[in-house]
């Protein structure tokens, strides 16, 4: 008899554990859900300050997730311009650069006259250079991203960001002639001296402005007798 109560207290006692987790499960769910009901009601300029306070503490996800629901659900407010170009700028802290290019774009393509939108634009070029192939893969990312940088050049010529802009599109000169060079070199080396002064004045008529043109000057100065036949 004794120990059939005991088996009873178990099972009551196990039951009432288990109605306990029930209870705890559905006030967390039901706190949850709440939450969420209070987040979906706040307005744009909430939502941007929320944003701009995990923007600041560098809190990158948190921030885009802010500036996203303003992009999304009040793209006509006063505030999606801003949100949009802090969305991009998020991803490009976070090295996202793919992600953060397409949300430039798109801030440039939505919002023209914008006061960001200089920024967006060098912005979005430097996320093209840093995405850019290696030199002696396919050139054409490279190229891409020196001629983004030049439209930038020419079209923002008033921007304090246009010596910056020189000095990447600097770098993609020298990288795409770096690409060239050592083909030259590689044409030398198996002693077919016309095709490497090719490739050598091919670079001095496309980029006469790099970094390596006192080399060329001298290889095309030893070489170039020898590629007469």
């Amino acid at each position: 008899m004794k120990r059939m109560n005991f088996y009873k207290f178990q099972l009551i006692s196990t039951n009432f554990h288990k109605f306990q987790w029930v209870i705890l499960f559905i006030l967390l769910c039901s706190l949850n859900c709440s939450r969420k009901g209070t987040e979906a009601e706040l307005g744009p300029e909430e939502e941007f300050k929320l944003g701009m306070e995990r923007y600041s503490q560098k809190d990158y996800d948190k921030a885009s997730d802010r500036f996203k629901r303003i992009v999304f659900r009040f793209p006509g407010s006063k505030w999606s311009e801003e949100a949009q170009y802090r969305l991009a700028r998020a991803h490009f802290f976070c090295k996202d650069y793919s992600a953060a290019k397409i949300e430039y774009h798109f801030f440039i393509n939505s919002y023209p006259n914008s006061r960001f939108t200089d920024d967006g634009a060098y912005e979005a070029a430097v996320c093209g250079f840093y995405e850019a192939m290696p030199y002696y893969l396919d050139p054409a990312s490279t190229k891409a991203t020196l001629q983004e940088f030049q439209v930038f050049i020419k079209r923002y010529s008033d921007s304090e960001l246009v010596d910056s802009a020189k000095v990447y599109a600097q770098k993609c000169v020298n990288k795409l002639v770096r690409k060239d060079l050592e083909t030259a070199k590689l044409y030398i080396k198996m002693g077919k001296y016309a095709s490497a002064i090719l490739y050598l004045k091919d670079i001095q008529n496309n980029y006469p402005d790099n970094s390596y043109k006192d080399e060329i000057a001298n290889l095309l100065t030893k070489y170039e007798n020898l590629s007469t036949p």
